[in-house]
């Protein structure tokens, strides 16, 4: 896991809009309307900050996203 020194070297402001957005609604979707964004490029966002920390933030279930320990 990075430290917080690495993480914040890494960090867009911008990821955190999308990360808090599907955190907050639970689902791409959901983030989408309140990014007014497309849903697909909230995914892709997600999955490159995701790539970008080197960690998991979220578990994909059938009934949405959902913090894991590493994004909570």
């Amino acid at each position: 896991m990075l430290s917080i020194y690495a993480i914040m070297q890494r960090m867009d402001w911008d990821d955190l809009r999308f990360y808090l957005a599907v955190a907050r609604k639970g689902s791409i979707r959901g983030a989408s309307g309140v990014l007014a964004v497309n849903a697909s490029t909230v995914s892709r966002r997600i999955d490159a900050f995701e790539k970008k920390l080197g960690v998991r933030l979220f578990d994909r279930l059938p009934t949405g996203y959902v913090l894991t320990p590493a994004g909570a």
